[in-house]
């Protein structure tokens, strides 16, 4: 996708920004279709760009009323 690693936020750290279980996280970005899953040297994990945080945190926020 030709993000810098600056540009990326991985799986555990966006759930840590964001204040959520990383199973919730998965949650919110599967049913938004927001992030996508890179490879890495352990397997696969999902990535986030900072613009699809800010989004998947107005998800979250919404979905919490």
């Amino acid at each position: 996708m030709g993000m810098t690693p600056q540009d990326r936020v991985e799986e555990h750290k966006a759930a840590v920004l964001l204040g959520l279980p990383t199973t919730e996280l998965r949650r919110f970005s599967r049913l938004s279709g927001i992030g996508h899953v890179e490879e890495n040297g352990h397997g696969q994990e999902m990535v986030f760009t900072y613009e699809e945080l800010r989004r998947l945190c107005l998800l979250a926020a919404q979905s919490s009323k």
